[in-house]
């Protein structure tokens, strides 16, 4: 599994590269960085796959899991879409678009969680995890557009609902991590951490007039694809 963490690491950095250099100079690079970022995708559901290869006691979760990083792939190459038809009418459905495929992906993690823990998941936690997450992601938007001057327009609720998935999901991890005392769930709340770091950089560039920051760029994929090695090598724990 090592091998193939590797070989996802390289891909994504190998993305990373062309999106801030030939996806630059024209819609061709883009949409050639569009692809090497599908490769670069499938290098984490390979990290995935091979932890299930390996053997997992509870299957069903780890499928449930693959198929969370499979909807990250789809979400990856809609986004990249909205960057290759940047301002144009194009963009606003491929952001929404976007967001609701990494937003089924979250949906697929939960149940893998639920399917694994059981009734370790308990409601008292998950009542406290879906207040924090509705107090956090209406301040984060709401505060957002008030004090950093972010200009969500229309995606207003969707960036709402959005940030209330990321947000629950990493309270959740964290919460199991805390009431379970064990390092289970480590990983899983480790990348749900740095996925929500990297669309708190994410909104910062399409929602604060940052779109084309290379900088910005760069530390976003990072973040997302050290998230999606994380939450795929959570498998290996199953």
């Amino acid at each position: 599994m090592v091998i193939a963490i590797i070989v996802s690491c390289v891909l994504a950095i190998v993305f990373m590269g062309v999106r801030v250099t030939l996806a630059e100079k024209s819609t061709t690079g883009g949409v050639i960085a569009m692809f090497v970022k599908t490769l670069a995708s499938v290098g984490f559901i390979a990290v995935g796959v091979t932890a299930i290869c390996l053997g997992v006691e509870n299957i069903k979760a780890a499928m449930f899991v693959i198929c969370g990083l499979v909807f990250g792939l789809i979400g990856d190459m809609v986004l990249d879409l909205k960057v290759v038809y940047l301002k144009q009418p194009e963009e606003d459905v491929y952001l929404t678009g976007g967001m609701v495929s990494f937003g089924l992906g979250h949906v697929m993690y939960l149940v893998a969680i639920c399917l694994l823990l059981g009734k370790t998941v308990s409601l008292p936690l998950v009542g406290i995890c879906v207040a924090v997450a509705a107090v956090v992601a209406c301040a984060m938007v709401f505060g957002g557009e008030k004090f950093m001057g972010f200009k969500f327009g229309k995606f207003v609720i969707h960036s709402v609902l959005y940030a209330f998935c990321l947000i629950f999901m990493s309270a959740l991890g964290v919460g199991l991590c805390i009431s379970m005392k064990s390092t289970r769930m480590l990983t899983f709340a480790i990348g749900m951490i740095l996925f929500l770091l990297s669309d708190v950089v994410l909104t910062s560039m399409y929602f604060g007039g940052r779109a084309k920051d290379k900088t910005l760029c760069i530390i976003n994929h990072a973040l997302y694809y050290a998230a999606q090695i994380c939450i795929a090598s959570f498998i290996a724990t199953m």
